[in-house]
């Protein structure tokens, strides 16, 4: 007799894959994933030939009214991750204009209704105001990210010849700081030359120990707008090896805030300050169509409290995963 082959059998899992200006999100029903797999099947969904996202989260029912928990799974990084604002705003949507608004049974109050989040870096508030059942704007409040990145160290730094900063997990650097010691960088087209010099830069980062696995956060900053009532472009080179290049980051964004915080670029005498950055759309020049809003307390110095909105925030699709 043959040898008797086991079967593989495929499961459907329910997924809603939404994004924020570009930073593509899948979210999965946490008790629909077998338990062990969590992160492998994450991957699965993130990777072709599947679904394709940056980051995926998996939501569970929490145990008081309007509070979700999450477990969120980067795409570079291959594991669980603390933080991931992209996903906060394309929850918040998806909490009200998906089916997840009667399986997590949401008290909708309009014009705003708070959710809390439960993540491994701490409950994040969603303020998500909406009209006739559709979402006008995701706030999502970042404090407990601030947090961790003072937690975690905040630095001046040189990686490959460039002055940047350490913010927590985060390699932020001024695109200008990096053309000044490479002139033939291009954030405008980010060609060959440009990816050579932030892949160096990703690489320097990483010898200096910051943390066990290679760099997944990198935030590039300017302070040269399209519009002057704005205060920056971003980009968002996470990983150029694996061509991620994310155009929008909402925790890349909020280290960028304590970076210029710090350098002095922002602040003053104020208490409370309001950023808009250009950013969106592509992921092959710095800046974009969209807008990504910051909001800043500061006390001494530092950044005590943090929120952010993103301009665009869109659900793009709803199905079945098919896992083995």
């Amino acid at each position: 007799m043959g040898e008797k082959r086991r079967m593989l059998v495929s499961k459907g899992l329910p997924f809603i894959k939404g994004h924020m200006g570009g930073n593509e999100i899948i979210l999965l029903y946490g008790d629909e994933v077998p338990v062990g797999r969590e992160i492998e099947v994450a991957l699965q969904a993130l990777h072709p030939p599947h679904i394709r996202g940056h980051e995926a989260g998996l939501i569970y029912q929490g145990e008081e009214q309007n509070t979700v928990n999450v477990k969120i799974i980067g795409a570079i990084s291959k594991r669980f991750i603390s933080m991931c604002g992209g996903l906060t705003q394309v929850l918040g949507k998806a909490l009200i204009e998906t089916d997840l608004l009667q399986d997590f049974g949401l008290q909708i109050t309009e014009p705003m209704t708070t959710v809390i989040l439960q993540t491994d870096a701490g409950p994040v508030e969603l303020k998500i105001e909406t009209d006739g059942g559709k979402v006008k704007r995701v706030l999502s409040e970042m404090t407990p990210f601030v947090e961790e990145c003072y937690q975690l160290g905040v630095q001046d730094i040189d990686v490959a010849g460039v002055s940047a900063m350490r913010i927590g997990k985060f390699l932020v650097a001024d695109a200008n700081a990096i053309q000044r010691a490479y002139p033939k960088a291009n954030f405008e087209n980010i060609d060959a030359t440009t990816l050579r010099v932030l892949q160096s830069m990703q690489r320097a980062f990483d010898r200096q120990g910051y943390q066990d696995w290679p760099n997944a956060d990198f935030a590039v900053y300017d302070l040269n707008p399209v519009n002057a009532t704005h205060i920056g472009r971003l980009i968002f080179p996470h990983s150029v090896s694996n061509d991620r290049i994310e155009p929008a980051c909402g925790t890349g964004t909020v280290a960028v805030g304590i970076a210029m915080l710090k350098n002095g670029e922002v602040g003053g005498e104020k208490d409370e300050i309001e950023l808009s950055f250009e950013s969106g759309g592509n992921s092959s020049a710095i800046g974009g169509p969209d807008l990504t809003r910051l909001q800043l307390t500061v006390r001494d110095g530092k950044v005590v409290e943090a929120s952010f909105s993103h301009s665009l925030v869109e659900i793009l699709a709803t199905g079945q995963l098919w896992i083995r």
